[in-house]
């Protein structure tokens, strides 16, 4: 993994080694933030680290996305929560990950952007929601 930009909280994880707790919970936060564009950015920044979750930092990650999903109000940030969980997804780190909260995303709020996501998703969502999954 290349070094990101200095400066950056991505560059105090990278040369971290690992999520370490005060930059985790500084991350939480973020994502709970009643700012869209503070919610948006923390999205964004789960391909910089995902990496660097452990296991239960990345289910605690992927429940709290799931449950953040269907309230978000934004059309971009709800872009940037779906896109975060195909990144954790895309390092198998949704082990454990219980997605069926996705499936109260109103349908008047997914929008083609966020289609390829759902459909990525949908099996997922399925078997939690009827009791196949683990």
């Amino acid at each position: 993994m290349a070094q990101p930009p200095s400066g950056t909280i991505s560059t105090l994880i990278w040369k971290a080694g690992d999520m370490e707790n005060e930059y985790y919970v500084d991350f939480l936060r973020d994502l709970l933030s009643l700012d869209e564009a503070v919610r948006t950015e923390a999205s964004n920044r789960v391909q910089d680290f995902v990496n660097l979750l452990s296991g239960t930092q990345a289910r605690v990650v992927g429940d709290l996305i799931a449950m953040l999903a269907p309230r978000e109000e934004s059309r971009v940030t709800l872009e940037a929560l779906l896109h975060a969980l195909s990144d954790l997804d895309g390092c198998g780190k949704l082990e454990g990950v219980d997605l069926s909260p996705l499936g109260e995303i109103p349908e008047s709020m997914i929008h083609v952007e966020h289609r390829v996501y759902m459909d990525a998703f949908a099996q997922l969502i399925a078997e939690v929601s009827n009791g196949t999954s683990e």
